[in-house]
């Protein structure tokens, strides 16, 4: 079995489950399910994606490969009861595009937009994915402790910034404390440490330098669409929250700043 045919594999699995998932959606009228299990596709396809090795003896399972399931699993599970905000404004666009398709009838269209989307689930997680194709040696490298270092961080960082957000919505006004006075916008901050850490670990696979790839796409979208969504959203919110952006660095600072 090639890493193409592997992918491909992968991907159909990663759809067959985001179908089912936009379908109860429309069933029930409602994208709650679709939001909240929004990763539940990658979740299901990191595990297939393990079988299918054991199965077809692609590679032996490395502690790597062990580390970077077990941080990506934990990681989608988290994100079943967090990320609400984050999600939706992912799907925001997919979701218009959803209702319009179906008011006109078009289902085929719409069912090509889903593969695209599972497609960028596959991309932008596809340094797990590399690992579960052929993971390397079991012996593991300086690279290998970094790699769990920043998943490790990304995983504080994360709970850190959104314990501080739910604080910030029970009190008036944006609230400047904590880490947001190091970094704008902390949680997505670990987000990008924690992917960091996955491609780190990524590396030391055999042949996975192509998934490099799908870190950049990630960073592109969180760059590009996520985090002008969010500040958007701020700062129709909090119309001081704009003094804010001008003064902090968008990824962090050692120094305190405000």
């Amino acid at each position: 079995m090639s890493n193409f045919e592997f992918l491909l594999i992968l991907l159909f699995f990663n759809s067959i489950i985001l179908i089912g998932l936009v379908s109860i959606s429309i069933k029930k009228k409602s994208p709650r399910i679709l939001i909240k299990f929004f990763f539940l596709p990658v979740l299901a396809s990191c595990l297939f994606g393990m079988i299918v090795q054991a199965v077809f003896q692609v590679s032996e399972i490395s502690n790597r490969q062990l580390a970077a399931n077990i941080f990506l699993i934990l990681w989608c599970l988290k994100s079943f009861s967090s990320y609400k905000s984050i999600k939706s404004l992912l799907l925001e666009d997919f979701l218009t595009l959803v209702r319009r398709q179906i008011s006109d009838k078009k289902y085929f269209v719409l069912l090509i937009n889903i593969i695209r989307l599972s497609s960028f689930q596959i991309i932008c997680f596809s340094s797990v994915f590399s690992l579960n194709y052929l993971s390397g040696f079991s012996l593991q490298s300086l690279f290998d402790n970094i790699g769990v270092i920043l998943c490790l961080i990304g995983f504080f960082i994360e709970y850190i910034g959104n314990k501080q957000i739910k604080e910030r919505t029970k009190r008036a006004g944006f609230v400047i404390e904590g880490s947001r006075t190091y970094v704008l916008h902390p949680n997505i901050t670990g987000i990008i440490s924690f992917l960091t850490g996955l491609q780190i670990l990524a590396f030391g696979g055999v042949g996975s330098e192509w998934s490099f790839i799908g870190l950049l796409i990630a960073i592109f979208i969180i760059y590009k669409i996520l985090i002008p969504k969010i500040e958007g959203n701020l700062l129709k919110k909090y119309p001081d929250y704009s003094s804010y952006i001008n003064k902090m660095p968008k990824l962090f600072s050692f120094k305190k700043i405000i």
